[in-house]
């Protein structure tokens, strides 16, 4: 079976701006579940010094502050600690930075919790409901960050691999134009030759879910912002 592909010249790993992976999306929107994993406190928002692996154009932000989308009550240990220990808050703040839920259904859900409290306890109920969605948001933030290095890495090393393949090969590893060629010439090239084809044209493939992938922690954020001014929108003070 002959691997049509268009006229690409071969590939150097210098050629590799920005990779990411579908993949790293998928994993993180099941990285935690419902019931919680012992998640780490959240940490204030900081741009990673280091971007050697980091292939978006968007800066590297390792997790996002609270000062940036909540000007509602400080979050204070006992508010991380008492969010922990409620299962409901647990449950519900998983439920409210899934991307498969509709934005408008997260935000009824905040009301209905709010309904759900006491006046003198609205407030603070809410301010936990907030540190908890903050916390999680961040935990899966840095599992996307991860993939999209990791994916990264994989791509600079198979750029480097089709590079020396492309090399060992006559004409020094084009891909040769075989959508173009007569059927009596594609039948004359050789196997290393038609690999070659296939792999540039994966390597190409996997290239295309770059700027998909670069998006994801900024709609994350975007997200944790929109359910932060619902939250707020409920309380009292």
């Amino acid at each position: 079976m002959k691997y049509a592909v268009g006229s690409i010249r071969r590939f150097s790993a210098s050629t590799l701006a920005m990779a990411a992976a579908l993949a790293a999306m998928t994993a993180a929107g099941s990285a935690f579940s419902a019931e919680g994993a012992s998640e780490p406190a959240a940490e204030p928002s900081t741009v990673a010094k280091d971007t050697n692996e980091w292939p978006c154009v968007s800066r590297k932000v390792l997790s996002l502050d609270a000062a940036t989308i909540w000007d509602g009550p400080d979050i204070s240990a006992e508010t991380e600690k008492k969010w922990r220990s409620d299962e409901k808050v647990r449950k519900l703040s998983q439920y409210l930075i899934s991307r498969r839920v509709p934005l408008e259904e997260a935000e009824a859900a905040v009301k209905s919790f709010a309904k759900e409290q006491a006046d003198d306890q609205r407030d603070a109920r809410l301010t936990e409901l907030f540190a908890a969605v903050l916390s999680r948001t961040n935990d899966e933030r840095k599992l996307v960050l991860s993939g999209i290095e990791r994916f990264h890495k994989r791509q600079v090393a198979r750029a480097k691999e089709i590079e020396r393949e492309g090399l060992a090969l006559p004409g020094q590893g084009e891909a040769l134009p075989t959508d173009a060629m007569p059927a009596g010439e594609i039948d004359k090239i050789s196997n290393e030759q038609e690999l070659y084809n296939w792999n540039v044209r994966v390597f190409q493939e996997r290239q295309k879910n770059i700027p998909i992938a670069c998006e994801i922690p900024q709609l994350m954020d975007e997200r944790a912002g929109a359910i932060a001014r619902s939250i707020r929108g409920e309380m009292k003070s």
